[in-house]
């Protein structure tokens, strides 16, 4: 196992981060640009089960991007030989992007930075998806008056 200093640790974060965050991006364009492209007027249940349908995709749209962010976070960790196998790596990796952070796996003591970075990375990356499913549904009007 390779052991890293606090700068080749900040620099693995802040690329491992850049590109996250630029997946992140991508995938948010991406589900916006469709947003603008299929909002019609529509009134009654056509309404419901469109707005439904829309926050349902979105939803697993969203996730779907997170899946690869923490795949990509995983990758890392295996690449550098932090976990002998990429089922522990991908455990870790989700459990610490969702700042969920079980103890039961933990990584090296001399790597241990990369931790705290997932688990801010996730945190603002689930909030970023956060408020654009708020903003979403502010323009689905959902409850609220006719688009």
């Amino acid at each position: 196992m390779e052991s890293a200093g606090i700068f080749h640790q900040l620099l693995i974060n802040a690329a491992v981060i850049s590109a996250t965050t630029f997946v992140h991006g991508v995938f948010v364009a991406a589900a916006a640009a469709v947003f603008r492209v299929l909002k019609t007027r529509t009134r009654g249940a056509v309404r419901f089960l469109r707005d439904t349908a829309v926050l349902v995709l979105l939803v697993l749209w969203l996730m779907f991007a997170h899946t690869l962010e923490i795949g990509m976070w995983a990758s890392v960790f295996h690449y550098f030989g932090m976990f002998e196998t990429w089922e522990t790596a991908l455990y870790f990796s989700g459990a610490s992007f969702t700042t969920l952070g079980f103890g039961d796996v933990l990584l090296p003591e001399e790597w241990r930075l990369l931790s705290g970075a997932a688990a801010s990375n996730g945190l603002l990356l689930f909030g970023l998806s956060a408020a654009f499913l708020f903003d979403v549904v502010g323009k689905l009007h959902l409850g609220g008056r006719a688009n």
